[in-house]
């Protein structure tokens, strides 16, 4: 492959990653609003601190690496090389950790489907980790000096095991995606009135999976097919749509929460129903519960403590 070949190559992946941070920065300007209001005056909870760490810990970690590396060049490469499977392990692990909550809010009730949840979730985890401590040990990087006179990283090879970070969150996600949307199929199949909450997160569920599916099997075809110089074309796109689709996610949420911004809409979040089992079935703004006898309607749903 001629010089002037990878130069574009390698030109190409920096332009991907400033378009990437480009929108990360206006999704974050014109969903400010959104944040202050909903997440600031929160509850300290598992689901506030996830969309944070999402929101500015990663992206302000993956922005500074990435700056350096096209910056300090050779002696920073290598490092910065190995480094990106860290970060994309953690970026990974926070956006499914929040798929997991909103498993855990509509199947709470249900072991079975939260014991293949927890399985797939903290496999999927591990094995990422597993896969970063094999590329620190067991495999080598290898840059290409003829280019060092130009900013930015590029690599000789890439090591066999990166595909595994794309095929693990491939599984999981998949997985997770059924989760959700099968508690939806079961009302459906029941006759049931859909709840708001329930059509909000089949609906964020279903988006964030077509889009990031879709990135994961291009960076797999990508780093196959591909060559060595493109292997990171599409990790900017992957994690940037990650961080924004989370972040939308668990704000959509926060917003249903509220009934206090919105009395008209918030008199919808709150549907109570019977079921063919004749138990009463109610969601609150934020979670399902279920009752086997009277009428009892929660002013919130301990699923909601999750998130608020």
């Amino acid at each position: 492959m001629d010089l002037e070949t990878l130069v574009e190559q390698g030109t190409a992946v920096n332009l991907v990653a400033a378009s990437c941070l480009t929108c990360l920065l206006y999704d974050h300007a014109i969903t400010l609003d959104q944040e202050v209001a909903r997440m600031w005056p929160a509850r300290l909870s598992a689901g506030k601190l996830l969309f944070f760490i999402n929101r500015y810990v990663l992206t302000r970690l993956d922005s500074t690496l990435r700056h350096n590396a096209i910056v300090l060049h050779l002696c920073y490469c290598v490092f910065y090389l190995r480094w990106l499977t860290v970060t994309t392990t953690i970026s990974t692990s926070v956006v499914q950790g929040i798929l997991m909550l909103r498993v855990w809010a509509l199947h709470r009730r249900n072991k079975a489907a939260l014991y293949v949840g927890y399985f797939f979730y903290f496999g999927g985890v591990a094995t990422l980790i597993g896969l970063v401590v094999k590329d620190y040990i067991g495999e080598d990087v290898i840059i290409n000096d003829a280019l060092s006179s130009l900013p930015g990283c590029y690599a000789t090879t890439v090591p066999s095991i990166i595909a595994g970070f794309w095929i693990a969150p491939l599984i999981v996600e998949s997985v997770l995606f059924i989760l959700v949307v099968s508690r939806a199929f079961i009302w459906w199949k029941n006759g049931s009135s859909t709840p708001r909450i329930l059509s909000i997160l089949a609906r964020d569920s279903t988006i964030y999976f077509a889009v990031v599916f879709a990135l994961l099997l291009a960076n797999y075809l990508m780093f196959e097919l591909g060559p060595p110089f493109l292997s990171s074309l599409l990790v900017s796109p992957s994690t940037t749509a990650g961080c924004i689709l989370g972040s939308h996610m668990l704000l959509n949420l926060r917003e249903l929460a509220n009934p206090d911004d919105d009395p008209i809409g918030s008199a919808k979040t709150h549907v109570v129903f019977a079921l063919p089992s004749r138990r009463v079935w109610e969601t609150s703004a934020m979670g399902l519960t279920v009752g086997s006898g009277t009428r009892y309607i929660p002013s919130k749903t301990r699923g909601a403590a999750m998130f608020s």
